[in-house]
């Protein structure tokens, strides 16, 4: 089955909550390129009042980073940030870097309840700089 027919076979719920994090993600990546990060992560941590569960948040973030190519895990991991804020969840964006022969790596992963949500490949070779909390209401 194609990458429509399957989205067309998923359930409405589904298709709006992949849809919202299809267009989280485009608008991340467009606010990396054309500002600074402060903005945007003031943005990622915006609470609101939805209630989804954050385990099918994260899922529809995983599945739109994978369908748009060249998303960062930066991308990926503000916008699951949003997104979880968005639903009351509280999350921390963490970012390491590593140093990959003469120069440097960095990553970016999500933790929620003590688990990484996104962004769990290869963390553990990367030392933490930051961790933004989220402030949901």
């Amino acid at each position: 089955m194609g990458a429509v027919a399957t989205f067309l076979a998923l359930p409405g719920s589904d298709r709006r909550l992949l849809l919202g994090a299809l267009a989280t993600i485009v608008r991340v990546r467009a606010g990396l390129r054309l500002q600074s990060i402060e903005p945007l992560k003031t943005w990622a941590q915006q609470p609101g009042t939805g209630n989804v569960p954050a385990g099918r948040l994260a899922w529809a973030a995983r599945i739109a980073a994978r369908r748009l190519p060249g998303t960062s895990c930066l991308a990926s991991a503000l916008a699951l940030q949003r997104l979880l804020s968005q639903h009351g969840h509280v999350s921390e964006l963490h970012i390491g870097v590593a140093r990959q022969g003469p120069s440097f790596a960095a990553h970016a992963w999500l933790m929620h309840r003590g688990e990484i949500v996104i962004g769990a490949e290869q963390h553990e070779e990367f030392t933490q700089l930051v961790a933004w909390p989220s402030n949901p209401g």
